[in-house]
């Protein structure tokens, strides 16, 4: 049974440590936000305007296709690991479950509300199951609903986190009573499941895909289906307890940033070269400097050691990035189906302008609903009304790192 709203008991989200109330925030991880989402923006950039006009941009647009994975693989495991590094003390489970749902669910039925209007302006055929599914965040687990979802498509990936979320006070309770030496092998064996997947999937049959070797449901099982991603949140809560432990070896920036360009060059040019994506190249090829990156980057705020990504202003990026991934595919989708010609296929330098000014565009509607919708709502019903009216708020300081999704980095 879960523990009622007022028991005193400690809950599964307890933190395990005693840092104390006030932990160290780690604002370098909302910095990253901002590169994870723009990699996002890049690869759907890419798959609407679909550059054919010579040999360079279509090189470029094969080599960049592996940015989105990429960046949805980073969000994954940064939930995880910000979810059990700012797990809070005296928290319960139906109140962890309610502030995850209410921080994503407003700004879902808005953006999903803006997708379906979009859709019948454009004379889009939307399915009654699809669309409905996508509301419900439960599409990722219908290969086929993927595919052909057209309101706002890329909120599978929300999906996967409501599923996160239900399992994560579970996940944590059992993870968290490790014994220290069982740290690693335990983020071993999850890195190893993770790049195990792709190799696993290929034994499945099925007719492959247009311009790509895999199939419908092999595709899925790699890259939407909820509990594979699962992996990848749960490695990330494996990452956050070495972090907490101080068994996180002190590992140069620069040298996780090498490793991450390394990961993502090889599925880059794979991918150019063979024009054609493959499944290892989503999730597999970067999933260990992903988990090199994150640990390292939240070590590092903890000893109060410089970061380019603790910038300000880079910080504020972050801050909108769950916003940013909802609102870019609708705002692309939008300008490549009304305002462009439909045989508009730019070279090089045409995409990088049309891009250019999309994304600030999207950055625009991002701080609108991010501000209009998602903060509000936050102060509204994250917390029960009797604690509100007993429990200050909390400053607004707090707020500010926050990954994908909303999980609060102290």
């Amino acid at each position: 049974m879960l523990p009622a709203e007022k028991s005193p008991k400690p809950s599964p989200v307890d933190a395990p440590d005693n840092r104390g109330s006030q932990a160290e925030r780690l604002s370098s991880l909302t910095g990253l936000r901002f590169f994870a989402a723009f990699l996002v923006f890049v690869c759907h950039a890419l798959s609407q305007f679909s550059p054919q006009a010579d040999t360079a941009s279509r090189d470029l647009a094969y080599f960049l296709l592996p940015a989105g994975p990429v960046g949805v693989s980073f969000f994954f495991v940064l939930s995880g690991f910000v979810l059990t590094y700012a797990a809070r003390p005296g928290d319960t489970v139906r109140r962890f479950w309610r502030r995850r749902v209410v921080k994503i669910y407003p700004s879902h039925v808005v953006t999903w509300s803006a997708g379906l209007v979009l859709a019948l302006c454009t004379g889009t055929v939307v399915s009654v199951a699809t669309t409905t599914a996508a509301l419900f965040l439960v599409q990722a687990w219908a290969p086929h609903m993927v595919l052909t979802a057209t309101v706002n498509p890329i909120s599978w990936t929300l999906a996967c986190e409501l599923f996160f979320y239900l399992l994560f006070p579970f996940l944590y309770r059992g993870l968290r009573r490790l014994p220290r030496n069982r740290l690693w092998p335990a983020a071993g064996i999850l890195t190893a499941l993770i790049m195990a997947v792709p190799h696993l999937a290929g034994l499945l049959p099925g007719k492959p895909l247009p311009l790509a070797g895999y199939s419908l449901t092999q595709f899925w099982l790699v890259y939407t289906a909820p509990p594979v991603r699962l992996l990848e949140f749960a490695l990330g809560i494996v990452l956050a307890l070495l972090v907490r432990n101080g068994m996180w070896p002190l590992v140069s920036v620069r040298l996780a940033a090498v490793l991450c360009c390394a990961g993502y060059a090889v599925a880059g040019v794979t991918t150019m070269v063979t024009k054609a994506p493959h499944l290892w190249a989503m999730v597999s090829a970067t999933v260990v400097p992903l988990a090199v990156l994150i640990p390292t980057a939240a070590s590092r705020d903890r000893q109060n050691l410089p970061s380019l990504t603790r910038h300000p202003r880079v910080v504020r990026l972050g801050e909108l990035s769950f916003a940013f991934y909802l609102v870019h595919h609708m705002i692309l989708t939008a300008c490549f189906t009304a305002l462009l010609p439909d045989d508009f296929r730019p070279g090089l330098l045409g995409l990088i302008g049309v891009a250019v000014v999309l994304f600030f565009v999207c950055w625009a509607a991002a701080w609108l609903l991010h501000t209009a919708v998602e903060q509000p709502a936050m102060r509204r019903w994250s917390r029960p009304r009797a604690t509100r009216r007993t429990q200050p708020a909390p400053p607004r300081a707090a707020e500010r790192s926050e990954p994908l999704t909303g999980e609060r980095t102290p």
